[in-house]
């Protein structure tokens, strides 16, 4: 997190889950220092408007998405429902773009 500190980017994760459902996973990792957000009412309205709704299984994608200092999004990628992403080339990313 301290990288990411250093390159002015706040973090935050997301996802069409309740509140409920981010504390027991971040509880299961041990906690995370960064804020979760819930896109769950109305369901979705957040990827929607990010454009990584799925509709057919009716959840959003596993992408990332870096917004500049300006609100203007300067990068987004999306890896599926069972993609990865690399730390390391998001910090990259962050110090490209941002």
């Amino acid at each position: 997190m301290s990288d990411f500190e250093a390159t002015e980017t706040q973090v935050l994760g997301l996802s069409i889950d309740s509140k409920f459902c981010h504390k027991a996973w971040a509880d299961s990792l041990g906690g995370v220092t960064y804020p979760l957000l819930a896109d769950f009412h109305p369901k979705g309205e957040v990827c929607k408007a990010y454009g990584v709704w799925l509709d057919e299984p009716g959840i959003g994608d596993r992408a990332t998405v870096l917004i500049n200092k300006e609100g203007k999004v300067v990068w987004s990628e999306a890896v599926g429902p069972p993609g990865k992403r690399e730390t390391a080339d998001l910090l990259n990313k962050c110090k490209e773009n941002c």
